[in-house]
């Protein structure tokens, strides 16, 4: 369980910190713990996933379940993804001494020591003859490790492959193998996907020209309504001791959209100020203009990201601007790419027919500025 923080603004919250997620938590351990049933969680940058997960992991072990989570954004090829793979799930298994020789006995054909562990001293090290079908075998033997060990244990596992699109960056036939490993992995397994690039997630999982095609049922992550926003804020600030003022939660939900990290940004510098000096004039919009200006680094990193395709900044200041995206000149397959970028980045969704908004407003209130400037 993470340490509590005043207003957490990046990684891992406390469960009392998880605003108006529930019932989404609710929802995944049904889905995937009782029923086993696979999941693909689609949500962009920083706007709690990692939390929900979090929390839904712990349920599982409170229940008597596995936990796993894999954050496949740290592999850098086939080899290392397969041991990603199964470190992590030995990792949650290892309670259990055998596990780890049981391990041992499924990796027979890795061709160098992959893992150590340090309570019983004692390293894996297998040899195969053909590298090729040694990392084949590595990976396949690793995809259904969860499910081998968790059926052998009697117990219900739950694995999530966090950041799972970016394995198209390793190879682009990586998940026709995934798909072929884990849809029959299902034995005492379910499995979340889960990513931040939205735009490719759901391609993934719905084109029928993709392997992933229908490997889960997709769930977007709903966000807090503006009331349970309100609610824990004032109430977060009664629990440190310095009480808002009247209408400042509100304000301040507002102000970033309720987007959570933006939004905790912005409580924790009016927590300070009012800490420093609660007569201090103006806390409301001064600590509004120094969210801003401290999100404001990340929001430029974000603006050379849409330098190409040409035409995507362009798109996405007519979005901040509440123009037009299509139509007045502009070759409508240029502009579906630039669209296509801001989407896969997760960067905008589609609200209505040619009709979009940005997912972090604040970073929309940044392109308008950086337009103005222009």
């Amino acid at each position: 369980m993470p340490r509590r923080r005043d207003f957490p603004t990046g990684g891992e919250v406390a469960s009392e910190d998880l605003v108006g997620r529930e019932r989404i938590v609710r929802d995944l351990y049904e889905r995937a713990y009782v029923q086993g049933n696979p999941i693909v969680l689609s949500a962009p940058r920083q706007t709690g996933k990692t939390s929900v997960i979090a929390e839904l992991l712990r349920r599982v072990r409170k229940a008597g379940g596995w936990g796993i989570k894999i954050d496949c954004s740290r592999a850098t090829s086939v080899e290392d993804f397969a041991e990603l793979v199964a470190s992590d799930t030995y990792a949650e298994a290892a309670g259990q001494r055998d596990a780890f020789a049981k391990l041992g006995d499924l990796l027979r054909n890795i061709p160098r020591p992959m893992l150590y562990h340090a309570d019983s001293e004692i390293a894996l090290t297998f040899h195969a003859s053909d590298r090729h079908v040694a990392v084949g075998q590595r990976l396949a033997t690793a995809l259904g490790l969860a499910d081998r060990l968790a059926e052998e244990k009697r117990v219900r596992a739950v694995v999530v492959y966090d950041e799972f699109p970016t394995l198209r960056k390793i190879s682009a036939k990586l998940f026709d193998q995934i798909r072929a490993e884990l849809q029959h992995a299902n034995k005492s397994t379910s499995y979340v996907y889960l990513g931040s690039e939205v735009g490719v997630l759901a391609t993934l999982f719905k084109d029928r020209r993709r392997m992933a095609f229908r490997l889960g049922t997709t769930i977007e992550l709903p966000s807090p309504s503006t009331a349970e926003w309100v609610t824990y804020i004032e109430r977060r600030f009664r629990e440190l001791g310095l009480p808002r003022a009247a209408g400042e939660a509100r304000s301040l939900v507002t102000f970033t959209g309720g987007h959570p990290r933006d939004l905790m940004e912005a409580c924790e510098h009016l927590l300070t100020l009012r800490k420093l000096d609660p007569a201090t004039p103006n806390l409301l919009e001064l600590a509004q203009e120094k969210t801003y200006s401290g999100l404001e680094r990340n929001f430029e990193l974000l603006w050379e990201l849409l330098e190409e395709p040409k035409g995507t900044r362009e798109t996405a200041v007519r979005i901040a601007s509440g123009q037009r995206v299509y139509g007045r000149g502009r070759d409508a397959m240029s502009v579906k790419r630039s669209v296509d970028k801001l989407g896969d980045e997760g960067i905008v969704r589609k609200v209505g027919r040619g009709q979009f908004e940005f997912t972090e407003p604040l970073f929309g209130e940044y392109v308008r500025r950086t337009r103005n400037r222009s």
